[in-house]
């Protein structure tokens, strides 16, 4: 026999020895504790003289020691693990979306196609682009176009501006060309400026307080508020004045710009310095032999 084997024979003999020597142990504890207690019971039935704590304590333990030996001798229970849940294996799916998405290609390039064939003959994103109010629109030249030509299109202006939202100069066109109308629509860009509408629109906010200033305010009132604007007109006028005539004369060499008559002035005398510093000579181009 090797000696690996023999070794080896020698541990489990080993344990099986540790193991029967355990058990002993454990069998003689509990005699001796049955013994004790009928010891101990019989002992003060009879009166004897015995440190009863002592052999409580005694008793006490070997429990604990007979208790830790069981608990070591019991082997931990295992818990059992949960199986692992398989999910979607992603290998496959990306293989698969590969395999079949390139036949899937031309059909979706031909719904793309479709779908924006149909919205353009339905005028919807010109549509929502004129709800909207996206980019200058000549809506209001429109509108007065149709009232002095045609006024039965009017109530087709708002479909006529969707259908030809982005091409609206196309739109201009057809209608001076229809109407022989040339010229209507010049600069109709500058309508949508942002400046102007807000300018537009603080006019028609002025017109409007000044309509219910005049309809509600009170005389004293109205008559303080006629005065001020008086004076501070007259101090304008004033102010405007003594500028022109006295500030601006000392500071126009240094920050003033010429106006159209000094400019042209200026022009004309520079024409005549380089003329009268030059003399002319006659053009030898058709010269004849």
């Amino acid at each position: 026999m090797a000696r690996g084997a023999e070794a080896k024979q020698r541990r489990k003999e080993a344990k099986k020895e540790a193991r029967a020597a355990d058990r002993e142990e454990i069998d003689s504890d509990d005699d001796d504790d049955s013994t004790e207690e009928e010891f101990d019971t019989s002992g003060a039935a009879a009166g004897d003289e015995v440190d009863v704590t002592a052999a409580l304590e005694e008793t006490k333990k070997k429990k604990k020691k007979k208790a830790k030996k069981e608990k070591q001798a019991v082997a931990p229970m295992q818990v059992p693990r949960a199986p692992k849940k398989e999910g979607i294996k992603t290998l496959p799916l990306v293989m698969l979306i590969l395999m079949t998405g390139t036949t899937l290609i031309p059909a979706l390039l031909y719904a793309g196609d479709w779908l924006g064939a149909f919205l353009q003959k339905q005028h919807i994103m010109g549509n929502i682009g004129y709800r909207l109010g996206v980019g200058p629109s000549p809506k209001k030249r429109v509108i007065s176009f149709y009232e002095k030509h045609d006024p039965s299109k009017l109530s087709q202006v708002n479909s006529i501006m969707s259908k030809h939202y982005g091409e609206y100069p196309k739109l201009v066109k057809r209608l001076e060309r229809k109407y022989h109308d040339y010229g209507y629509f010049i600069d109709w860009e500058k309508d949508e400026a942002p400046m102007k509408l807000a300018k537009d629109q603080l006019m028609v906010t002025y017109d409007w307080f000044g309509d219910q200033f005049a309809t509600h305010a009170p005389r004293p009132v109205k008559n303080a508020y006629r005065n001020a604007k008086a004076n501070i007109t007259n101090l304008y006028m004033k102010g405007r004045k003594i500028w022109k005539k006295k500030i601006w004369p000392v500071l126009e060499p240094y920050f003033g710009v010429p106006d159209a008559k000094a400019a042209a002035e200026q022009k004309r005398k520079d024409a005549r310095s380089s003329r009268s510093g030059q003399k002319r000579r006659k053009s030898q181009e058709f010269r004849e032999d």
